[in-house]
C-alpha cells in the first residue's frame, strides 16, 4: 500500500519520527517516535491544513509517498479511547501510541478526526521491520490558492 505524509522540504527524507517525538501528538507522548501517515494524499493535506497557519502553507511542504509491503503486518486500534477526537487532543489517545511502540509494534491504523471513515497509519520507525518500508516519491504540494482565502478569513 502506499501511505502519503505531508512535510516540509528539509524533511522530506527523514522518517525518524522525531518530530512526533519532541513535540508530542494526538497518538503518542513527548519522548516517542511515530511517524503519521495518511491513506490519501487529500487526508494527508487536510490534516496539515487544520495544523497550520495560512502563512505556514507556502510552496516548502511537500508530499512524501511510501510503499509499505502488503505482507507487513498492520495493527487496527478496535476500541477509541474515550475523547479521542477532543480538541486540544487529551492524554487518552497519545497513550494509544506511546503503548503501541512500547509494545513494539510496526504500524497502527487509526480513524482520522477530520474525516472519521478514513484513516492515518502510525509507523514505529524504531521496529525490526521499518527498514522495508520505502520511500518512493517527494514532490511539492499544491494547494489551490481558495483555501489559503478560507484560513485567512
Amino acid at each position: 500500500m502506499i501511505l502519503h505524509r505531508i512535510t516540509s522540504r528539509a524533511h522530506t527524507h527523514d522518517l525518524s519520527g522525531t518530530g512526533a517525538m519532541l513535540f508530542g501528538g494526538r497518538w503518542n507522548q513527548k519522548g516517542t517516535r511515530l511517524l503519521y501517515t495518511s491513506e490519501n494524499l487529500s487526508l494527508a493535506a487536510l490534516e496539515v491544513v487544520v495544523n497550520l497557519s495560512a502563512d505556514k502553507l507556502d510552496r516548502s511542504l511537500f508530499c512524501v509517498e511510501l510503499d509499505f509491503p502488503d505482507y507487513l503486518k498492520v495493527d487496527i486500534l478496535k476500541t477509541l479511547p474515550t475523547n479521542w477526537n477532543s480538541y486540544p487532543h487529551t492524554g487518552n489517545s497519545t497513550e494509544v501510541g506511546t503503548n503501541f511502540v512500547k509494545n513494539d509494534g510496526l504500524c497502527l491504523k487509526v480513524p482520522s478526526v477530520i474525516i472519521p471513515t478514513e484513516y492515518n497509519y502510525l509507523i514505529n520507525p524504531s521496529h525490526a521491520d521499518f527498514s522495508q518500508i520505502k520511500l518512493v516519491d517527494t514532490r511539492p504540494l499544491i494547494l489551490d490558492k481558495r483555501i489559503f482565502q478560507h484560513l485567512s478569513q
